[in-house]
């Protein structure tokens, strides 16, 4: 795993700083004394728990990733010496409805970015988080490998598989010569759970608000198989990819490429039996079977293989899958009387322990 006293002082740029795992990512690099900067949307639907939690950040540059003068301002202005991009358009929701802009943000964005790195000296670490959509759905019952086809079916996915092939066209072609040795990655990981999600259109966010106010939730495709993982334990796999990337200095090593972040094999479960267990952590709870979203194309059985992540940087979660469920309950349970960040803080103090307790 990745050593805790390594991130102190580091001058950290986070793309995308404001959403989720951004919020969440954030507030554990506070924790563990890393200068953060962000770059983000201002004003983002996304930014709520960002919001209520108020993580400690340098400085804040609030465009579009589409912007190419600003980001590449930016970087020049504060010289990072790592750098992890959230900043994409993150859900399969409306896919078909936003293509272009899904397109501009993710592929464009990020050459943005890449060329921006390409004029400052300064940069030690690269991670692009991409997503397990980037792989050609043959609907297998056997995991993906970080050497499965990429491939998509729609505009989100084609573009974290344009993510992943961009970040390796740039590796090759510009980050791996002697002049500019910059180590770069990409993390694959998908379904991740913790509080301060608020995108209802993912299953858990929309069950934990059911389940917490006593209102019947409604699930479709309660037979699919998914993977889910604890937004700490992932965050915990960049941080490690991250540093053994700072560390070897090297674009040609065996860290700078793709790294698959998925769960344990108790981390697969189908949408009716994931319901089931976060049910039982409230007192009034209850789901039906009906419906399903519209222009949504999804998999029936979506795998990845982690082997590659546990073996070359030794990474393991720490939390279970019902582990997960009930950090979760007890997160939005807590939320209606105390402060989300004090929340949060906990969580990530837990998890740091841990880390430092070898799991």
């Amino acid at each position: 795993m990745f050593d805790v006293e390594f991130f102190k002082d580091k001058k950290i740029l986070l793309t995308g700083h404001t959403g989720f795992k951004g919020t969440w990512l954030s507030l554990m690099f506070e924790y563990l004394g890393a200068d953060v900067y962000g770059f983000a949307l201002e004003n983002s639907e996304n930014a709520m728990f960002f919001n209520q939690t108020s993580p400690r950040i340098i400085e804040s540059c609030m465009g579009y990733i589409q912007d190419k003068n600003k980001i590449l301002k930016f970087v020049k202005k504060i010289r990072p010496e790592i750098i992890i991009h959230f900043a994409s358009h993150s859900t399969l929701n409306r896919s078909d409805e936003i293509a272009d802009y899904i397109f501009e943000s993710n592929i464009s964005g990020l050459v943005n970015l890449l060329e921006a790195i390409r004029q400052v000296d300064s940069v030690k670490s690269v991670l692009v988080v991409t997503s397990d959509k980037c792989y050609k759905n043959i609907e297998s019952s056997e995991g993906y490998s970080e050497d499965s086809v990429l491939g998509a079916q729609d505009p989100y996915s084609t573009s974290k598989a344009c993510q992943e092939l961009l970040t390796e066209c740039y590796r090759r072609s510009f980050f791996s010569h002697e002049k500019l040795n910059i180590p770069i990655a990409t993390a694959r990981a998908s379904n991740v759970i913790g509080g301060g999600d608020y995108n209802m259109t993912r299953l858990f966010p929309y069950l934990l608000d059911c389940f917490s106010k006593g209102i019947t939730a409604e699930i479709r495709n309660p037979s699919a198989i998914r993977p889910w993982q604890n937004v700490l334990d992932v965050l915990g796999g960049y941080l490690t990819l991250v540093e053994k990337l700072y560390r070897c200095g090297d674009a040609n090593s065996v860290y700078s490429s793709a790294f698959n972040f998925g769960p344990d094999s108790d981390g697969f479960v189908t949408v009716g039996d994931a319901a089931n267990i976060l049910s039982g952590f409230f007192e009034k709870s209850s789901y039906i079977v009906s419906g399903s979203l519209k222009n949504v194309i999804e998999t029936n059985v979506l795998k990845l293989d982690s082997t590659k992540a546990h073996e070359i940087l030794k990474w393991n979660q720490l939390y279970s899958f019902t582990e997960t469920l009930k950090m979760s309950a007890e997160f939005i349970k807590r939320s209606y009387y105390e402060n989300l960040r004090t929340i949060a803080m906990d969580n990530i103090k837990e998890y740091v322990r841990g880390v430092c307790d070898g799991g």
